[in-house]
């Protein structure tokens, strides 16, 4: 639970870092639109779920050899 917790907290400050940086214009189309905020929301929920994915698996992979 603690990797996927640390992989979600990455997904928050990508998506963080990819609003603040308005990559592709993609906070000026959120905050144009009437849904932005659902929107972020969504991305930093697929995000989290993809980047705490990816973290519990590398958790189980450097697991020790029995």
């Amino acid at each position: 639970m603690r990797h996927a917790l640390i992989g979600f907290g990455i997904a928050i400050l990508f998506v963080g870092a990819l609003l603040g940086l308005d990559a592709k214009g993609l906070r000026t189309l959120m905050l144009a639109s009437p849904d932005g905020v659902l929107a972020a929301g969504i991305l930093t929920f697929a995000m989290g779920c993809t980047f705490s994915s990816v973290q519990m698996g590398v958790a189980i992979m450097l697991l020790p050899d029995k």
